[in-house]
């Protein structure tokens, strides 16, 4: 299951935050997330959480952001999709990309873009795998009209 951030997951949330990106406090936390559960038609950035079931706490998050850019127009960009289970990561994945299509939509958007962190390194607070590294940085963008990759001129 896959919807918006709603407030009362920002703490649910931390977890995730802490092992993806262990230098943001509790507390700076709660109010960039209070921040990011905002709703309403002006709203350009947010977070998307995926659940395995209605009544389990968060496995994942995917923040987003509508912006604009020359070659693909408006678009709803991915930067950050943080998974519970490297295992289950893929599944998590194909489960946020037609919530993104959706939102994509909603927003305006003429393409989605996803930036996927492929170099796993070990978070050394925490036994658990992470997906944030500054090498490996794949990006991804795709029309929506077209459902078809964009790719950049060299």
């Amino acid at each position: 299951m896959v919807r918006r951030l709603d407030p009362a997951d920002v703490p649910l949330l931390y977890p995730l935050i802490r092992i993806a990106l262990p230098h943001i406090s509790m507390q700076d936390w709660i109010r960039i997330g209070r921040r990011l559960a905002r709703s309403g038609p002006r709203v350009r950035e947010g977070i998307l959480v995926a659940h395995y079931g209605i009544a389990r706490p968060p496995c994942a998050m995917a923040t987003f952001r509508r912006g604009f850019d020359l070659y693909s127009g408006d678009t709803l960009t991915s930067d950050y999709i943080i998974t519970l289970s490297y295992t289950q990561r893929q599944k998590i994945v194909d489960a946020l990309i037609p919530a993104m299509e959706t939102l994509a939509r909603e927003l305006g958007c003429d393409a989605i873009r996803m930036f996927s962190y492929s170099n796993r390194a070990i978070n050394q607070d925490s036994p658990v795998r992470k997906l944030c590294s500054t090498s490996h940085i794949t990006e991804r963008t795709v029309r929506l009209d077209r459902n078809k990759e964009i790719v950049h001129p060299s």
